[in-house]
């Protein structure tokens, strides 16, 4: 699957804006990008290691309210994430 991300998010993946990982969840996926960029974990995810409320994950085009670790991932899908700029 591919994980794409954007944003203050780039400068975490090396500026890599896909990264390509094999896995069956979501949970799974994370813990191979997070051992290749290890300090996204902190950004990505709060105390729990749920994502953080402030990234925005859309699965395949569609944004997904509220993402679950154990969700099921296919070869083909496509993960991205989005963070919210606060400000004014």
């Amino acid at each position: 699957m591919i994980l794409r991300f954007s944003g203050i998010m780039l400068r975490l993946v090396n500026y890599e804006r896909t990264v390509q990982v094999e896995a069956d969840t979501l949970g799974a996926a994370l813990e191979q990008l997070e051992s290749r960029h290890p300090q996204l974990r902190h950004v990505l995810r709060d105390a729990n290691g749920q994502i953080r409320r402030t990234h925005q994950l859309f699965l395949n085009g569609e944004r997904v309210a509220a993402p679950d670790l154990g969700m099921p991932l296919e070869d083909s899908d496509e993960v991205e994430f989005l963070t919210a700029i606060a400000g004014g």
